[in-house]
């Protein structure tokens, strides 16, 4: 065999071993690339900081068991992507009794009057299905009071953890909760007359937050074996529901 044949032949033996490891991960820390632990120094072994910790090793771990493999890495990655481009524009009709109107340029610029009481069917980000619904609002620019109780009733799996209720000032509402009124730099609008109503509104920061999930980096760092969102903005892509999990049922990171 010449120096030629003897290159080919080892160029193809180390193709076929790279590409195994893609398609099918090794088993303690996926890396197609070999190197045994990424958040470590390859030559050191010393542990990157900021980027390891006891608490990401057992998130990767559990990650690793439910999405084996650089397959089921860029699946979740796209999967992700798709809620992110869900979670900008949301909207909802709604049927019972009640007036009122509202429009909104973030929280800061809102202006509107009303109270509803009914059922209302449509999409909150990724969250849809049907919810009884009762609210008063009224107010101008920052200062918008709000009363509002919503309480699930049917639809995806994730709606029935969402029961809301908050009176105070628009402004001040924190929750997290996606059946929660709207963020503070969303826009949009909503109307209510006698027995029909119907909103819609877009989150600039929803928006943000699936553009920058898009950018590469993400997708080569998640293959290479560092599973951790590098731009999840928002804090819900699937590794950081992972995280959420271990926290409520294991007290992680306590």
């Amino acid at each position: 065999m010449g120096m030629k044949g003897f290159t080919l032949l080892l160029g193809t033996v180390a193709a076929g071993a790279m590409l195994t490891g893609c398609v099918t991960g090794p088993n303690r820390s996926p890396n197609p690339m070999g190197h045994p632990n990424p958040d470590r120094d390859l030559a050191t072994q010393e542990q990157f900081p900021l980027k390891s910790s006891a608490e990401k090793e057992e998130v990767d771990r559990q990650f690793e068991e439910q999405y084996p493999g650089v397959v089921n890495w860029v699946w979740v990655w796209g999967k992700d992507r798709w809620m992110d481009l869900l979670d900008v524009v949301s909207w909802d009709v709604s049927f019972g009794r009640g007036f009122g109107v509202n429009a909104h340029l973030t929280e800061y610029a809102q202006a509107g009057i009303g109270w509803w009481d009914g059922k209302s069917m449509g999409m909150r980000g990724r969250v849809w299905g049907t919810w009884d619904e009762s609210n008063e609002h009224r107010g101008l620019g920052p200062f918008y009071w709000v009363e509002v109780e919503r309480t699930p009733d049917w639809g995806t799996q994730s709606i029935h953890d969402n029961s809301y209720k908050y009176t105070g000032w628009d402004l001040f509402e924190e929750s997290g909760n996606r059946m929660s009124d709207d963020d503070w730099a969303d826009v949009g609008a909503s109307a209510n007359l006698l027995a029909v109503g119907a909103r819609a509104g877009a989150s600039p920061i929803e928006a943000v937050d699936f553009v920058a999930g898009l950018i590469p980096v993400s997708l080569i760092t998640n293959i290479m074996g560092y599973h951790q969102p590098v731009f999840d903005i928002q804090g819900d892509d699937t590794w950081a529901g992972i995280e959420e999990q271990l926290r409520e049922e294991k007290g992680l990171g306590e």
